[in-house]
């Protein structure tokens, strides 16, 4: 099976001293599972939108099944000129197109943003995770929800304030990567390779 994952530095991993991020940790010892990392630093929703189609397309085979995860929204969440880069409704059409999209040629699935350090741009990733949530539902696209967790914990949003105050270390990544793995939707998602 080929995975996909499409999203901004959370994706990427940035901050991992393994250069694994989330999705590394979360598909370790799957052997049978080609993973393209395609996160990218500082992207927003518009940005993957507008590349996503163009770097799935020579991906796919006809002999072997291909999956599709998304995950973004910190980045639509920051200050910017005094405003979030991207608006809550902007970030909503971004993900339906996305998704609607990306669901009409593979299976897809959605991961919600982690928390920040920042309490500003958290509580607006909060939002912004019901909102993607509610969209999810709404599209029938397996959703899962890290956001609430991981702000518990607090350990990622450590680790973030330890190093550039965005993206955590191994342990953070690793917590986030755990939450995935035992979800239901990841499962289902995952195996059906």
């Amino acid at each position: 099976m080929r995975l996909i994952a499409f999203g901004d530095s959370m994706v990427a991993g940035a901050g991992d001293p393994d250069h694994l991020g989330w999705i590394g940790r979360a598909l370790a010892g799957r052997r049978a599972v080609t993973l393209y990392n395609l996160g990218v630093r500082r992207e927003t929703s518009g940005d993957i939108a507008a590349r996503w189609r163009a770097e799935a397309m020579p991906r796919l085979v006809d002999d072997e099944p291909m999956q599709i995860v998304f995950s973004f929204g910190a980045n639509d969440c920051h200050i910017e000129d005094g405003r979030p880069r991207v608006a809550q409704a902007q970030s909503l059409k971004n993900a339906h197109a996305m998704l609607t999209g990306a669901a009409a040629i593979a299976p897809v699935l959605l991961v919600g943003p982690p928390p920040m350090a920042d309490p500003g741009v958290s509580a607006r990733l909060e939002g912004l995770n019901d909102t993607l949530k509610a969209l999810a539902a709404r599209l029938k696209v397996p959703f899962i929800d890290v956001f609430r967790p991981l702000a518990a914990d607090g350990l990622f949003q450590a680790e973030a304030l330890a190093w550039d105050g965005a993206h955590p270390g191994a342990a953070g990544y690793q917590r986030m990567a755990d939450l995935v793995r035992v979800h239901p939707a990841w499962t289902a998602f995952t195996l059906a390779d």
